[in-house]
């Protein structure tokens, strides 16, 4: 948004009468946690006397110097607002100053879109308390319903929602997500957020014991959004056979089935003895393409198997070339997982494979349980009563 010297002292007046506390977002640490995140993302942060928070088009965005903020404001707040506006407003915005926004009424609608980005990305880690604006736009932004991206009172219509969800949806398809969520983690444990942690527990919230104190559940492979309506941040080690997991939040402490990001190379659960058959319908390309691949069995289309394995399985090491394609007999240099070190797992018909392993997906509910049938995953963890 644009916002000057009279936005500003306007803002203090409202702090005046109402008596804010100090923002607990305004620390050196968290300062440079927010300087770091708008240099990742391609912008300069520099602190003014001459306005509240504004950015240049040129890859310049000026904050307000301290003694110019409200006593509840922060650097780190002010950073993440701008950073929202460039999200909602978009690509071509990054060349207008202020966003291409001005303080008028018919732009109203754009800063409603922008709060609700904010609120979205800041409830993933908790902070939509403290991240809210001081203007006077925050009673709109207090009003939002727990969905910011659902329709609540505070709305004039369908425009800030749509914006705003179409602009979610570019943030988490875009490089700009890890820095600015890294950013939303750190601040969360610089000021203490831990929803459901009690100081000094011996159990994760959902009752797993504990696992390493320099992981989260944000940098767990088994973390995911879904459910049933509004997808929210949940625990596939937690899921039942069928269901979904229970909810939890990235900035949770990581248990001790944590583990990380699923690396395809290194597992090949799904194409060893996890399953039995992959099945293929006879329209499937990969017939034609991979004939020697193919077993007919009636009507029905499967992979070759090799002993337990794909045939189209290749093991190598880490950094080596992988060993040919089994085509013909079966290959004996499979060891068991636990024997390989370094082991680097890829298939010969990765361009071909079929659409059921096209629709595997890695991290998935399916992903987990062939992992935990070949050994590479604990089975579920058990509950605390």
């Amino acid at each position: 948004m644009k916002a000057g010297n009279a936005r500003a002292t306007f803002t203090h007046r409202i702090s005046a009468v109402k008596g804010k506390t100090r923002s607990p977002l305004a620390t050196a640490a968290i300062d440079e946690i927010w300087r770091r995140a708008a240099a990742r993302v391609g912008f300069q942060l520099a602190r003014t006397g001459d306005a509240y928070a504004t950015s240049d088009g040129e890859g310049g965005i000026a904050i307000g110097a301290t003694d110019t903020l409200d006593d509840d404001d922060a650097l780190a707040q002010l950073v993440f607002h701008e950073l929202c506006h460039a999200v909602t407003e978009g690509e071509t915005a990054l060349r207008k100053p202020d966003w291409g926004l001005d303080n008028v009424p018919e732009h109203a609608v754009r800063e409603h879109a922008c709060l609700r980005v904010q609120a979205r990305l800041a409830d993933r880690f908790g902070l939509r308390a403290v991240m809210a604006p001081t203007t006077p736009y925050r009673d709109y932004y207090a009003s939002l319903p727990r969905d910011p991206l659902l329709r609540g009172p505070a709305d004039d219509g369908d425009a800030a929602t749509r914006a705003a969800a179409a602009a979610c949806a570019r943030f988490d398809a875009s490089p700009w997500r890890e820095p600015i969520e890294k950013a939303l983690g750190e601040t969360a444990v610089a000021i203490g957020i831990a929803v459901g942690v009690a100081p000094g527990a011996d159990r994760h919230p959902l009752g797993f014991a504990l696992g390493s104190p320099t992981e989260s559940c944000g940098t767990c492979a088994w973390l995911y959004e879904g459910g049933r309506g509004v997808a929210v941040t949940r625990c596939r080690q937690s899921a039942p056979a069928n269901g979904d997991g229970a909810r939890t939040a990235r900035i949770h402490p990581a248990c001790a089935h944590w583990e990380p990001i699923v690396d395809c190379r290194t597992c090949g659960a799904c194409c060893r003895e996890a399953y039995h058959s992959v099945t293929v319908s006879m329209r499937d390309p990969v017939v034609w393409q991979e004939p020697d691949l193919i077993v007919r069995h009636g009507a029905r289309f499967e992979i070759r198997r090799e002993g337990s394995r794909c045939a189209a399985l290749q093991l190598g090491t880490l950094g080596g070339s992988p060993s040919p394609p089994a085509m013909g007999s079966a290959r004996q240099s499979l060891a068991p997982p636990d024997a390989i070190s370094g082991a680097a797992y890829t298939c010969a018909i990765y361009e071909n494979r079929p659409r059921p392993c096209r629709e595997f997906e890695a991290g998935g509910r399916h992903c987990l349980d062939a992992r935990r049938r070949v050994g590479l995953s604990a089975p579920p963890p058990p509950r605390a009563p």
